[in-house]
């Protein structure tokens, strides 16, 4: 069965480190790199029709963000992962400050994306879905539990 996984998380939360570490083997798909929906779409399209695994790495803070892609993916077979990156404002704030170029966002930004949060929920149609938290040795991934 091939896999779609859908990060969440503030942006400098983690989610593009977590994905070269532990998700390398995935077909990457990220709106900072392609730019526009409509080339993120073909590029989704284009993985479920060649049956490739891939990660959806964007903030994806709504539920209603994050249905797009179990609509591209339906019917598809994919099992449907998701990573919530567990973090702090501030942490979040201050790795971005140790960015450049255009990387680094303003602090509005994230603050924005903050406000907008709505953890996951296996409701959404998430087959499994993980905390992830960076710590001191890496990134602690554990079990959802739903409140």
């Amino acid at each position: 069965m091939n896999t779609m996984v859908i990060m969440t998380g503030l942006q400098a939360s983690g989610k593009s480190t977590f994905c070269k570490i532990h998700l390398s083997e995935f077909k990457h798909i990220s709106l900072d790199e392609l730019k526009t929906r409509n080339r993120e779409k073909l590029a989704i399209l284009s993985c479920i029709e060649n049956k490739e695994d891939f990660v959806i790495d964007n903030t994806n803070p709504s539920a209603a963000d994050r249905r797009r892609y179990f609509e591209a993916a339906e019917n598809s077979g994919y099992k449907i992962i998701g990573y919530y990156m567990r973090s702090v404002i501030a942490e979040c704030m201050s790795r971005n400050r140790q960015r450049t170029g255009k990387a680094k966002i303003p602090d509005t930004a994230i603050a924005s994306t903050s406000k907008k949060i709505e953890l996951p929920s296996c409701d959404e149609g998430f087959d499994e879905l993980y905390y992830v938290e960076i710590t001191e040795n890496g990134f602690k991934i554990s079990e959802w539990k739903e409140d």
